[in-house]
């Protein structure tokens, strides 16, 4: 293809956040200004994003795809009822999918982006596993979801944390070194009292040069998530996303930006709770409203 997608993924510490739902309401934007758009399941294992769309049967999923069914991606798109925007199921009773072979993983990667769609949005599943963390990483545009709750902003820091660390592995990943000095770092208790990624930097650059410590620097910065607040019900709420501005900024060096507040809405979490499809209410949410600006900015952003 002489363009690709550009690959949105949205992930986020631990479930219950909002996730799917987020992807939801910004594909439904993307698809209604104009962008011919995707919406993937990849929580491997655990999907129900079809649910949500209204199809409680999809006849294709990505498993087809992993167990060679079908040779592409683009195979395996279902219509929706919304012009320009298709979707992607994932398989929620299929352990293999779940327990993905990392060839399997590198090759759906590189086909997310052989997709004929303007944007790509994937929703991942839970927690920070490699699976997760690779799909985030491979994305142009990186979302981490949360809630305005203490456990909740922690769990999204540490997400953030568990992806710079996941890319700093995968770059030194041949210099043992460098590796045992970064698995060192992950622990927060470690032995060289590293507390913060600035301190990690300087033992690089110690041990192994001015060079290989801008290389690491230059690829922290390249991370730069956009952080969304769902479910906010104060104004008090709205600072859960500057919190993680702050923290990550200061411990990590990694510069992310506060993409704005969902509303908590009783309906929609009604909806989303009894597994009903959210494309009953869609038009009417005013949750659907806060998320017209986020999809404004994330295109402005091209």
């Amino acid at each position: 293809m002489a363009s690709h997608p550009k690959i949105v993924a949205i992930g986020g510490g631990k479930g219950g956040v909002g996730k799917s739902t987020v992807s939801i309401l910004l594909a439904f934007w993307f698809a209604r200004m104009g962008k011919k758009t995707i919406l993937v399941d990849a929580d491997l294992g655990g999907a129900n994003l079809h649910t949500f769309m209204g199809i409680k049967n999809p006849p294709r999923t990505l498993n087809d795809f992993v167990t060679r069914r079908y040779d592409s991606l683009e195979e395996i798109c279902l219509d929706t009822e919304l012009e320009n925007l298709r979707l992607i199921g994932g398989a929620s009773d299929i352990l293999s999918l779940a327990n993905i072979h990392v060839s399997q993983k590198a090759k759906l990667i590189q086909n997310l982006s052989r997709l004929d769609a303007d944007y790509v949005i994937i929703d991942l599943g839970a927690g920070t596993s490699y699976n997760v963390l690779d799909f985030f990483l491979a994305a142009d545009k990186k979302i981490v979801v949360l809630i305005p709750q203490p456990i909740s902003i922690q769990n999204a820091y540490a997400f953030i944390r568990n992806t710079m660390y996941r890319r700093l592995s995968q770059l030194v990943n041949q210099k043992s070194s460098l590796q045992s000095l970064i698995k060192t770092a992950m622990d927060t208790n470690n032995e060289l009292k590293v507390r913060t990624v600035s301190e990690l930097l300087q033992i690089v650059e110690e041990l192994n040069g001015k060079e290989a410590m801008s290389a690491l620097q230059g690829e922290i910065r390249r991370i730069q998530p956009f952080v969304i607040t769902n479910m906010v019900r104060t104004n008090r709420d709205k600072g859960a996303g500057r919190v993680i501005q702050m923290v990550a900024d200061k411990y990590l060096m990694i510069r992310s930006v506060d993409l704005g507040s969902i509303v908590y809405e009783q309906k929609l979490y009604t909806t989303v709770t009894e597994m009903l499809p959210l494309t009953s209410l869609i038009q009417s949410s005013e949750a659907f409203a806060s998320v017209y600006g986020m999809a404004v900015t994330l295109l402005r952003d091209d």
